[in-house]
Order: C-alpha cells, then sequence, then structure tokens
C-alpha cells in the first residue's frame, strides 16, 4: 500500500566566485515531485516497485541526477544528510532507481522507477530521502543555481511495527519573551511519529496557564525532540509543571516539574 503526502523542497546556491547571495525565490524553482512522501506497506523478502513523477515546470530544459540519501532528524527538528547505508533504518543499499539521470524539456514530466528488495529480517519502518538535483545553471554575477527536491520513502512491515513514547525530561526557563518549558521526548517504538499536546501550570491546584504544543512535529524511529513551548510570565513562586504528549499511541505520555520563580 503506498501514501502520497506532502512537499519536502530543497534549495541550494552555488556562489562560483564566493560572493554572498540569498537562496532562489519560490519562483525560481522548475522541478517538483510527486507524490513528496510515500508510505509503502509491505513484507520481508519482497520486492516491490514504485513511480515518482518529476515535472520541468519551467520555460528551460533541464538535466536531472536521481541519488538516495540518508538522514537524521535532530531534536530541533533539523535535517542532517547522510551518505547511502549509514543509518540502520535506511534501505538504501537494497533500492536501485531508474532512471538515474534523464532530462526534462520545459512543461514535460518523467517518472523514475524505484525497486526495493525488502531484507527477509526487516521489522519496523525504514526511511530514505531521494533527491532530484539540477545540473548547475549560470546566472549574473558569477553565480550557479542548483536546484534540489527531495521525496521521503518509508517501508513499513506492518506486523512488526510499534508505535511508543515516553517524555524523559520536563525543565522550565524564564526568558525576555516569557516562561519556556522544555520537554524532552524520545520515540521508543520503531516508526516515526507525529507529536502534538500541552503543558499545564498549576500553583496550589489551581490552573495558571495552558499552552498547546506545536502541530504535527516529527519524530523518526529511534529519535529524540525537545519540544518548546512558551508560556506567559509567572509571578514569584511554586509551580508544578505537567507536560502531556500525544504520539499517536493508545495513551498520552506525561511528564513532570516543580519549579520556582524568584
Amino acid at each position: 500500500m503506498i501514501r502520497p503526502w506532502r512537499f519536502l523542497k530543497i534549495l541550494g546556491t552555488i556562489a562560483t566566485f564566493g560572493f554572498a547571495v540569498t537562496a532562489p525565490s519560490a519562483a525560481d524553482i522548475s522541478v517538483d515531485v510527486s507524490p513528496a512522501k510515500y508510505e509503502l506497506t509491505t513484507q520481508p523478502g519482497k520486492q516491490e516497485t514504485f513511480p515518482i513523477t518529476v515535472r520541468n515546470t519551467s520555460a528551460a530544459a533541464v538535466h536531472i541526477v536521481a541519488s538516495l540519501s540518508d538522514y537524521l532528524v535532530g531534536p530541533t527538528g533539523n535535517y542532517a544528510f547522510a551518505p547511502p547505508g549509514k543509518s540502520p533504518y535506511s534501505l538504501s543499499k537494497d533500492i536501485t532507481i531508474n532512471p538515474r539521470e534523464f532530462d526534462l524539456e520545459p512543461g514535460t514530466f518523467a517518472q523514475v522507477r524505484f525497486s526495493v528488495d525488502v531484507p527477509s529480517t526487516a521489522n519496523g519502518e525504514y526511511s530514505n530521502l531521494v533527491f532530484f538535483t539540477t545540473r548547475p545553471t549560470r546566472h549574473g554575477g558569477g553565480l550557479s543555481i542548483v536546484e534540489r527536491i527531495a521525496s521521503k520513502i518509508y517501508v513499513i512491515i506492518p506486523e512488526s511495527t510499534r508505535i511508543a513514547g515516553e517524555v524523559d525530561d520536563v525543565k522550565a526557563q524564564a526568558l525576555s519573551d516569557g516562561q519556556h518549558y522544555l520537554v524532552d521526548f524520545r520515540n521508543t517504538g520503531n516508526a516515526h511519529v507525529y507529536l502534538s499536546g500541552r503543558v499545564e501550570i498549576k500553583q496550589g491546584g489551581a490552573l495558571v496557564d495552558r499552552i498547546a504544543f506545536p502541530q504535527g512535529l516529527l519524530v523518526e524511529r529511534a529519535g529524540k525532540r525537545l519540544i518548546d513551548a512558551v508560556g506567559k510570565k509567572l509571578a514569584p513562586g511554586s509551580y508544578s509543571v505537567v507536560a502531556l504528549v500525544d504520539y499517536g499511541g493508545p495513551n498520552l505520555v506525561a511528564g513532570q516539574a516543580n519549579i520556582t520563580v524568584r
């Protein structure tokens, strides 16, 4: 079963003579992919093939190179890319791409086929990024622009997938913009999850503040997430802080801390 999702776009600007530059605007994007996210449900030992469509929406021909990449999503949501095969939760060595390089005329599209040989020992969930990168094009001032757009691939073994998580720590920090509540969540399952939830602050049993988390905080398999919820400034005194995190499992997980504001 394959499920499409939303785009992940990355643009790069190369200053060939060392000039300081800004990234291209959205209007400069000449390539898009569909779908931008696959969730492929399969079984150990099977071979699966699926397409990704690449479109050239610009007025000029482009040359595109497809490549696989491993990645990590850090505690603040930042992506870090790695060569294929570095992550234990990657199937990049088991995925083939056809074609890997191709030309696209203006207003046309191509389908790139991905074949994955799922290992017989596979369990839980695996993930990769596939990048579609254009050949550098020269712009004024000695600049070359490279456009790179990614599609994320999840391979899921449903019978062995576990959704689980826990809160490792809850802290508070008073800053100039308000009271920050820092919640450390750890993904203890073997599939990615999205977080939501809230922090409740009480004094003497009375609710003083309630802050909702941002929606859709991604935590990959074996990953961690630092949730930063910003509330109002508190008057001096003692408070209890309770963080309630919904990770998509059967129950919420919680963490608690007692803080003193001076």
